[in-house]
Formats: C-alpha cells, sequence, structure tokens
C-alpha cells in the first residue's frame, strides 16, 4: 500500500496539465504539444480521474485553472528545468571556434590544408587559422593552440604527439626525369636543388650510395621556394616524401630513386605549453591521430 501511494500519472500527463494552465485552453495547448485538442482532452481527464479531483473550473466555455493545477504546472517546470540542466552537463558542448594552428608552411600547403575539410565537416562552428611558419622559427613568438613540427625541440610542458614517420627522398619534375634515364645512379646533367631551412638533407641522401653528381647546386631561402623550382623542372630536389604524396599521386613530381629513402625525424602535433588544453585544441589533435599514416 505504501508503494502505491509513490506511484504517479503519467510525465506526458503532468505535462499536459501544465500546458493547458499556460494557455487556458485546449486546442492552444494542442497546438504546443503537437497533438489534437481531443487527445488534451483525454489526458486531462486521466490526471483528474487519478486524482480523484477537479483541476480546472469548465463553466461558460472557459478552462480556469484551479489551485492543485497551478501546483502541478509550476512542479513540472521545476522537472523540466532539471531535466535541462541535467542534460547539459551530460551532452558534450559544441566546439566553437578559431582554433589556431602553427605549422611549416609546406606541411600546411601540401599536407595539412587538403585534408581540413574533413574536420570542418565534424566541427563546423570550428574555424581553423593555419599559422604557417618555418622550420627554425621560435614558437616561443607566436600565439597558438595547436603546433605542428617536425622533431626537437618542443617547448617545455607539452605532449607531443607522433601524426606519422617522415622519410626522406629524392623527386623531380616529369619532364626532367625524362631527360635522363631512369633508375641509373646518375645526376650528372641535373641541378640539384637544396634550402638553408632544411640543411644538409641533400648531402645525407647523396651519401647514401653511389651516384654521379652534378656540380651545379642551387639554394633557396625556404624550402617552399625549392619545391616550386623542382616543380617547374629546375633540378631535382630531398623532401619529405608523406608530406609530398599528394603531387606525387597527382603526377606533378616522380621519385626516381624510390627504393632509396632515408629515415627522417617524426612529424607530430602537440598544443600550447601551459595551462589546460581547450576542447578545440583536444578535439583537433584526436583528428589529427585518425589521420595518422605510416610512409610508404
Amino acid at each position: 500500500m505504501e508503494q502505491e501511494t509513490k506511484k504517479l500519472p503519467s510525465f506526458k500527463g503532468l505535462t499536459v496539465i501544465a500546458a493547458v494552465v499556460r494557455h487556458q485552453n485546449f486546442t492552444a495547448a494542442s497546438h504546443e504539444l503537437h497533438v489534437t485538442p481531443s487527445a488534451v482532452s483525454k489526458q486531462v481527464a486521466l490526471v483528474e480521474s487519478w486524482l480523484g479531483v477537479s483541476l480546472f473550473d469548465r463553466r461558460g466555455g472557459a478552462v480556469l485553472p484551479l489551485p492543485n493545477a497551478h501546483r502541478i504546472a509550476d512542479a513540472v517546470d521545476a522537472a523540466n528545468g532539471l531535466l535541462l540542466d541535467a542534460v547539459a552537463s551530460i551532452r558534450p558542448r559544441a566546439i566553437e571556434g578559431p582554433l589556431r594552428v602553427a605549422t611549416p608552411t609546406t606541411f600546411a600547403m601540401r599536407w595539412l590544408i587538403p585534408r581540413l575539410w574533413s574536420f570542418s565537416a565534424r566541427h563546423p562552428a570550428v574555424s581553423v587559422d593555419v599559422i604557417q611558419t618555418h622550420a627554425r622559427d621560435d614558437l616561443a613568438s607566436v600565439t597558438y593552440d595547436v603546433a605542428i613540427r617536425q622533431g626537437p625541440p618542443f617547448p617545455l610542458d607539452t605532449r607531443p604527439q607522433q601524426i606519422f614517420n617522415e622519410a626522406l627522398g629524392l623527386v623531380m619534375s616529369p619532364a626532367l626525369l625524362r631527360s635522363r634515364r631512369a633508375e641509373t645512379a646518375d645526376l650528372s646533367r641535373v641541378t640539384l636543388l637544396e634550402s638553408d631551412s632544411r640543411p644538409g638533407e641533400l648531402d645525407r641522401w647523396l651519401a647514401a650510395g653511389p651516384v654521379k653528381v652534378s656540380r651545379q647546386r642551387r639554394r633557396f631561402p625556404h624550402f617552399y621556394i625549392a619545391l616550386e623550382a623542382a616543380l617547374s623542372g629546375e633540378g631535382a630536389l630531398v623532401a619529405p616524401m608523406v608530406t609530398l604524396a599528394g603531387l606525387i599521386e597527382r603526377g606533378l613530381l616522380c621519385e626516381p630513386f624510390g627504393s632509396r629513402r632515408l629515415p627522417a625525424a617524426a612529424v607530430v602535433a602537440f598544443g600550447a605549453p601551459g595551462g589546460q588544453p581547450g576542447a578545440g585544441t583536444d578535439a583537433f589533435l584526436k583528428w589529427l591521430g585518425e589521420l595518422a599514416v605510416a610512409p610508404k
């Protein structure tokens, strides 16, 4: 018997009572609840039957709430407020931007930006601001939420996560390749391109095995400029192969010595040092981790 007294009318019926109290009209309440007026009348009758009292004064065509109806309506509104607060505390908040991502220029242009659409599709409210940096830039002078770098040093108080292992290979334009016999170790007629921002990579690749080398070299201040020279057929360039895989797949570059790759520093990403990373940073780092690939 004690358990019977703890039962309540259906919450649906109590919600109908609250709507009728607000509108003092069955038809108006039915519009709010997207049901028919007869359905509203039926629910009111069921609750009144369960309680054994009338909740509305229906004299003269009016539907005027009695004090007990107001008590139920106030309780329903309070319960709805508690439910909304509970759901809001459980459901993940929508991530909003902007999100500042500092990344080397070539990596941004050739790897990150072509893939950003998938992050934007998942988080449409986030505006990603790509801040292009140079390999040797001091990140302490850059304001960012996420940074992407190849190899150390990394700022203190960060947790770099690896995106993929990079590898170095020699690339040139298909037109330049046609001017020499493929798979021969003869670069004597090919200008060798290099950059100040990635020093030593060309010599390291050449030292890996015997090859006829041209004495003609061209040096550029930044790698992305040297890459443009290679794309235009000016020479051969030692380059990060995973980063430039899209250019090779589209036939804009080729790799005549495909079996001769050298390991390079891993590409990593991390949030700004200090403080707690925001939801946008966590989402972006998670997305990068899902895109992680191994060098081909």
